[in-house]
């Protein structure tokens, strides 16, 4: 009885959980910013940790995947360029956000290019892969709860399967 429950619950409550990421972030789409260094506060209150290109890194404009965090509130940017000039991008505008309102201790966020993990499917990389799980370091591995890739085409996040994905990790 104890196990249906569990079940019931977390059926009720995965629902809420996916609603309350595609509804928290969703205030920052269409947001513009000049390009800030990692650790560095945008005007709206958002800092950034960092990010990594995307798609063909010499296109104009070119696309990015940024780490951004507001109070407890994790996100995950996808960005295109606005503007850029011989020292490169000077702007991004957000496309679509992820969003993690509160993510435990042992969850790790991860984008595309992050050096710690690599994940792949019948042995080839995935292209733009962002998710969300948790490293396992005796083994080497990180197992994802959630995996998204955010598309070029359509310019949003989208699921993707767990099933048959294997993330390495690797201490920086």
């Amino acid at each position: 009885m104890c196990l249906r429950f569990t079940i019931l619950l977390l059926a009720l409550l995965l629902p809420l959980t996916i609603l309350a990421q595609s509804k928290t972030g969703a205030k920052y789409i269409g947001y513009e910013y000049t390009g800030v260094l990692p650790d560095s506060t945008l005007p709206n209150g958002v800092k950034s940790f960092g990010g990594g290109m995307i798609g063909d890194i010499n296109a104009d404009p070119v696309y990015e995947i940024a780490q951004m965090k507001k109070g407890t509130e994790s996100m995950l940017w996808f960005n295109v360029s606005t503007g850029q000039d011989s020292t490169g991008v000077t702007g991004w505008k957000v496309l679509d956000v992820l969003s993690f309102p509160a993510l435990r201790k042992s969850d790790y966020l991860f984008f595309y290019g992050d050096p710690a993990i690599g994940c792949k499917r019948g042995g080839k990389d995935i292209p733009n892969l962002v998710g969300v799980g948790t490293i396992i370091r005796r083994q080497g591995t990180f197992k994802p709860s959630r995996l998204w890739a955010a598309n070029l085409t359509t310019k949003k996040f989208e699921p993707v399967r767990i099933a048959g994905v294997k993330c390495r990790y690797s201490e920086p």
